[in-house]
């Protein structure tokens, strides 16, 4: 492991020791949920859910509902808030929002 990775490996698991979420410590560091997950877990030793679904996603659905309404897509939506599409579509969902057809222009 290079001296970068080292370092920025540290300063997650110290992250994670003061208790920011593994969400934050994945879009300060730029990588994805799943990856962050796995490194803090099986390569840092933290106490971090096996699943996705264990991290805790503190999303504003009526935000979302609203920027989905204003005509951003689920894919950029997941992009911004750092999440899968899937999070995204479920908590639209959630929200009770009607989904425009795929490719449908946005206005």
């Amino acid at each position: 492991m290079d001296d970068g990775a080292a370092e920025r490996n540290a300063q997650m698991l110290a992250a994670h020791a003061a208790g920011v979420p593994v969400v934050e410590i994945a879009q300060r560091f730029d990588l994805s949920l799943s990856w962050t997950g796995s490194l803090l877990r099986h390569h840092l030793g933290a106490d971090v859910p096996e699943t996705g679904r264990g991290i805790r996603c503190d999303l504003d659905e009526a935000q979302l509902a609203g920027e989905y309404r204003r005509g951003a897509t689920v894919r950029a939506l997941a992009d911004a808030y750092g999440v899968s599409y899937g999070t995204v579509h479920r908590r639209l969902s959630k929200a009770g929002v009607t989904f425009r057809p795929r490719g449908t222009p946005r206005d």
